[in-house]
């Protein structure tokens, strides 16, 4: 079975039941981004094959050999029905969305209540006629990764423990805690005795040196990681701490305790499945707005989750 994952890093990790499940039963392809497919190298009877964005030849060439497998489309899009479709491959499953049905050989209608996206992606399975019995998040590392992590990343650390701060949110300003707190924030666990390290992309990088503010024992590692150094380094964390993103979800499926800030978006939606997280939240009248930016330029639902909550709810997510 090929199974084209989502393209967001959060929502590919959200579907990790799905590929688990299936994996149990049979050998699977996963088909995705280079950059997040590569995460999920370690999971048993599974096949990495990489989906190129653009290039339609290229992906019709990869896909060339998988003609009499069953294709699984986790993405709701049209154009990765076609591209199945175009493929040729004899059974393409999927939701019908995106006024795909005619391309799909089984489409399945989506849930009509409210669900959590990882159960939205189980449900489509269990329409298809598979157990879903697994449902927690999965994502098994490599040994030689840890090794590598520690060798070459935590190599200064010498057993002093760490705090992960992940300040990037790729969805908008509207999701991501303002930069001032998160520098507060470091500066106040420096004073607990925990070293901080910044995570994220290069993206992220002039975040990471503003939270450092020259202090030695804030790491700011934004750009010079991929996604399964990055998954590395959380396992050796004491906590993570970040707004609702990817990196958010990579905590979950590691089991890290956590702190998921929410500020436009609906943690019943795409909060963290994890018995170790802590999620903060404000209810104003207009939230969740799912903005990418504020349209009345307050922020407020952020700006009111203090260093000084975040800090009292650490001590918490470290008891459990």
């Amino acid at each position: 079975m090929v199974i084209r994952i989502p393209n967001w890093l959060g929502d590919a990790l959200m579907a990790t039941p799905v590929y688990y499940n299936l994996c149990m039963r049979e050998k699977i392809y996963l088909f995705g981004p280079p950059a997040i497919v590569n995460l999920f190298k370690s999971f048993p009877n599974t096949e990495i094959i990489y989906y190129e964005k653009g290039n339609i030849k290229k992906n019709l060439e990869t896909l060339k050999p998988f003609k009499n497998e069953v294709g699984l489309l986790l993405t709701n899009s049209f154009s990765s029905a076609w591209l199945f479709f175009r493929a040729g491959l004899r059974q393409r499953w999927g939701y019908a969305r995106d006024f795909r049905s005619f391309l799909l050989t089984r489409a399945v209608k989506p849930p009509k209540k409210k669900l959590h996206q990882r159960d939205y992606y189980l449900y489509l399975i269990e329409k298809l006629g598979f157990p879903a019995d697994f449902r927690d998040l999965y994502l098994p590392l490599k040994e030689e990764t840890l090794n590598k992590v520690k060798n070459v990343f935590l190599k200064s650390f010498q057993e002093k423990p760490f705090i992960v701060l992940a300040p990037g949110a790729a969805y908008g300003p509207a999701k991501m805690w303002p930069k001032e707190y998160y520098k507060d924030l470091a500066h106040l666990l420096l004073k607990l005795g925990f070293a901080v390290i910044v995570v994220g992309t290069s993206k992220e990088k002039d975040i990471g040196d503003f939270i450092k503010n020259g202090k030695k024992e804030i790491y700011n590692f934004c750009g010079k990681t991929n996604l399964t150094e990055v998954a590395g380094i959380l396992s050796f964390a004491k906590a993570v701490i970040s707004n609702d993103s990817g990196l958010m979800h990579l905590a979950a499926a590691l089991k890290i305790p956590q702190i998921a800030i929410f500020g436009s978006t609906d943690p019943e939606a795409t909060g963290p499945l994890n018995p170790k997280a802590i999620v903060l939240k404000k209810d104003l009248p207009c939230s969740p707005c799912f903005k990418r930016t504020c349209k009345y330029g307050h922020y407020k639902c952020l700006k009111d989750i203090t260093p000084e909550e975040v800090l009292e709810n650490i001590h918490k997510i470290l008891s459990i």
